[in-house]
């Protein structure tokens, strides 16, 4: 009992040791969140997401250890919400993407498909990310977060069927098989250590070509 009340007294002597993260308003929530994807993107681009630590990022922005986990429950967390934020860039530049007239239907859907996959690259936090981390990631994060992510990849391949069929061939394509296939052709950018980048660029427009090829039924 004795042990048990110094223990009670010395909590409440260091109490601002304990201390809970402070309540943030609206307005600091939403700059402490953006400098959170500032500053998280910066040391996963140079660390890599598996050696970047949430202490590194808190140092970062400036915040404590516990206040981070007001906005996030993992580092993964952030990393994901970085990601998915790049890949909506890439995404819409996609669906704006200018189809030529003169081309075939073939050509102007893998022009597309290789804008796609190699504006990836223009982004060190995607082009590093590989398989290793890609397994990584699944096993961190829940699985309802992960599912939420498939259905916006699942909204993505509908909007991208629907532009191809606008504005270059009314074309019938399964849009679960075309999606796999685009999702095959992310899954060989994940091994592109192994291969090194000249056999990953030719392996990859070899592909990108096959899959126009399906989605315009040549």
């Amino acid at each position: 009992m004795y042990n048990l009340v110094c223990d009670y007294y010395y909590i409440f002597s260091h109490r601002k040791e304990y201390h809970l993260p402070k309540a943030f308003s609206q307005t600091e929530k939403e700059t402490i969140r953006a400098q959170m994807r500032e500053k998280g993107k910066k040391l996963f681009e140079g660390h890599g997401l598996k050696k970047t630590s949430v202490d590194e990022i808190t140092e970062a922005v400036g915040i404590s250890k516990g206040a981070f986990y007001l906005f996030y429950e993992s580092k993964e967390e952030l990393f994901l919400e970085i990601a998915e934020q790049i890949e909506k860039e890439i995404q819409a530049s996609i669906l704006e993407f200018v189809t030529q007239p003169n081309a075939k239907a073939r050509e102007n859907v893998s022009a597309m498909l290789k804008d796609l996959l190699f504006t990836w690259d223009a982004y060190p936090l995607l082009k590093n990310f590989n398989k290793a981390d890609f397994d990584y990631l699944v096993r961190k994060i829940p699985a309802e977060r992960a599912l939420q992510h498939a259905r916006s990849d699942e909204e993505f391949t509908r909007q991208l069927i629907n532009k191809i069929k606008r504005e270059v061939i009314a074309a019938k394509v399964s849009p679960g098989v075309t999606g796999n296939l685009i999702k095959s052709l992310f899954f060989l950018s994940l091994h592109r250590e192994d291969m090194g980048d000249t056999a990953y660029e030719e392996s990859m427009n070899v592909l990108i070509n096959l899959v126009a090829g399906y989605i315009v039924g040549e």
